[in-house]
């Protein structure tokens, strides 16, 4: 696929068919996101720019009555009608051509501002995207607390090795009985809500080979605890800043490629909502908290954090 077609992709200046398109080959090449995350981020430029200034009052009401006067204004230099004739009248519609102009410019005004309003609703940084995608963190939010109940921890990716990766927790929650079916592994602001296709048992039969093509998909667009390392260098499952519930990420918009110090791109580049193990959910402006990038360890790596207050949410191909 072309770059142009992932950034129009990005500009949101696709189609409804062309952005399917996109999204299906991203979906069957995950890799791909690493060039999408790429050119996001040679676009980061450009937003500097991205506010636009508020329009003067009255906009489109005043150019739409520039439009209509400059239509219907008699043309000077043209030679004026001649008389009318003295025959009788013949009938005809009150609908002049001028009248018609001004109709066909007024609806496409209308049409076009509608779609931009309609756009800026419904796109990844709206209200109503970020709303969906909370909402969404929510229903895993009830899904992590009855498998809390049930095991007296979060689920631990690092169990099912060598299919240890952050995206194990959605076909663990589903194995547990605790997965609502209304869960989505897609983003609203990426596009229509998706289930994940593969179960516990599907996995685990797996080849290595099938396994690592179908890994980046398990939770696609979000992220998962990858856990920590205790003081003798083992793996601990994901747990709790010395009891605060409230300030433990969990789960999160998944982050850019590996390597970029980014936002994720779920929402535009803005921010990424973060999943709190209290069920509370925020939109963070930055990746990190409290000095702690959440996307990386102490170290700088992808991989369990260094101790319990070193919080990494993976991605879902992502190791611990």
């Amino acid at each position: 696929m072309d770059d142009k077609d992932l950034l129009g992709y990005l500009l949101e200046a696709l189609d409804e068919n062309a952005k399917a398109e996109v999204e299906r080959y991203l979906n069957e090449h995950p890799e791909s996101r690493e060039r999408l995350a790429l050119l996001q981020q040679k676009l980061e430029p450009l937003g500097s720019d991205k506010e636009a200034s508020a329009p003067p009052p009255l906009l489109v009401e005043r150019t739409l009555a520039k439009v209509a006067e400059h239509i219907c204004a008699p043309k000077s230099e043209l030679p004026q009608s001649p008389p009318v004739s003295s025959s009788p009248a013949v009938s005809r519609s009150w609908w002049r051509r001028a009248d018609i102009i001004v109709a066909a410019c007024l609806l496409l005004t209308l049409v076009g501002v509608s779609l931009i309003v309609l756009a800026r609703l419904r796109g990844p940084t709206s209200a109503a995207m970020m709303a969906d995608c909370k909402n969404n963190l929510r229903t895993f939010f009830d899904a992590l607390h009855a498998y809390h109940d049930q095991h007296g921890q979060f689920p631990d990716v690092s169990k099912e090795a060598p299919r240890d990766v952050a995206g194990m927790v959605v076909p663990i929650l589903a194995n547990a009985g605790v997965l609502a079916d209304s869960v989505s592994i897609r983003c609203a602001g990426i596009g229509a809500p998706l289930t994940c296709q593969f179960s516990l048992t599907d996995l685990r039969a797996m080849s290595d080979e099938d396994f690592e093509q179908r890994s980046p998909t398990l939770t696609m667009c979000y992220a998962y605890s990858l856990g920590y390392r205790d003081p003798v260098g083992g793996q601990c499952a994901p747990g709790v800043i010395k009891g605060s519930w409230s300030q433990t990420p969990i789960m999160a918009d998944r982050p850019p490629a590996e390597g970029l110090l980014l936002n994720s791109i779920n929402h535009g580049g803005t921010g990424q909502n973060v999943l709190f193990a209290d069920g509370s959910v925020q939109f963070l402006a930055n990746r990190t908290r409290g000095g702690d990038d959440i996307f990386i360890n102490r170290a700088g790596r992808v991989a369990a954090g260094l101790d319990a207050a070193d919080i990494v949410l993976g991605y879902s191909a992502a190791r611990p």
